[in-house]
């Protein structure tokens, strides 16, 4: 499991839907992080004029104490995942600006 995997996911989704256009604003998955907690966002092109420029989508998150292995880096991407295929409609109503 790894971002590049989910952001390929995310772009097949969007190809999918009603509103392929929508990949165009459409930067990148990945990480942020606030010193005690890491997050798995999506993050718009800053020139999409749908979405305020460093706005995010958070896809999962996880506290340091539940990244200590190498399992628990896999279970936060997963959950990231899984929550995208969950609520790909939010993505693309995010990606509107609704």
């Amino acid at each position: 499991m790894s971002l590049r995997r989910i952001e390929r996911e995310l772009r097949q989704a969007i190809r999918r839907s009603s509103r392929p256009g929508l990949e165009a604003g459409l930067d990148r998955v990945g990480w942020t992080d606030d010193g005690g907690t890491v997050y798995v966002h999506i993050f718009a092109r800053g020139d999409w004029p749908f979405v305020r420029e460093g706005d995010a989508f958070v896809l999962a998150n996880a506290d340091y104490p539940d990244l200590r292995t190498c399992a628990g880096m896999r279970e936060l991407l997963e959950e990231a995942r899984l929550y995208l295929h969950d609520e790909v409609d939010k993505v693309l109503r995010w990606l509107e600006g609704r």
